[in-house]
């Protein structure tokens, strides 16, 4: 609040206060209270909102990797060779050693039961050097590929069911 001030004896003025307005000390103090109180809300959140910013980065940066291995191998046991894909036969894909990822498989009959009592490794490396996981009549209908990061905080399970495929023409 802006006041006049005045000239103290019989209206006179003092020297340099002609009809000048200003501000009285408590007033600029109260002013920079409020203006310290907004500045700290603030600067709370927007440290809050940087720090959630950089968690979900972090967990969709983890969920892309894992959906990355996901293609990976269901593109390794798609690709057909001889009538039948021999990857899904060995449960097999050359992917890139990822330590704080897990790949695993679980077979499924065809109702998407599993048929064995654990998740078994996707077998990783040279997958022509691998031995066939089962014979081609046994194979199931399906598999349940699985795979999770075991990143710290940000943990992420993905998991994809893939059908056996055919055989070419």
């Amino acid at each position: 609040m802006k006041r006049q001030r005045q000239g103290t004896g019989a209206g006179a003025q003092g020297p340099g206060t002609h009809g000048q307005e200003a501000f009285t000390l408590v007033e600029i103090l109260v002013a920079l209270a409020l203006l310290g109180i907004l500045t700290a809300v603030l600067v709370t959140t927007m440290t809050g909102s940087l720090s959630l910013n950089r968690q979900s980065q972090r967990q969709i940066g983890t969920a892309s990797r894992a959906q990355d291995l996901i293609e990976r191998v269901r593109g390794a046991w798609a690709a057909p060779a001889f009538g039948l894909s021999t990857n899904f036969a060995k449960a097999c894909a050359e992917l890139p050693e990822t330590p704080e990822y897990t790949v695993e498989y679980r077979d499924l009959d065809a109702r998407a039961n599993p048929t064995d009592t654990a998740p078994k490794p996707v077998r990783r490396g040279n997958c022509a050097a691998q031995p066939a996981a089962l014979a081609g009549s046994s194979l199931p209908p399906m598999r349940r590929l699985i795979v999770t990061s075991q990143t710290g905080g940000q943990d992420v399970a993905l998991s994809l069911d893939i059908l056996k495929p055919v055989a070419g023409p």
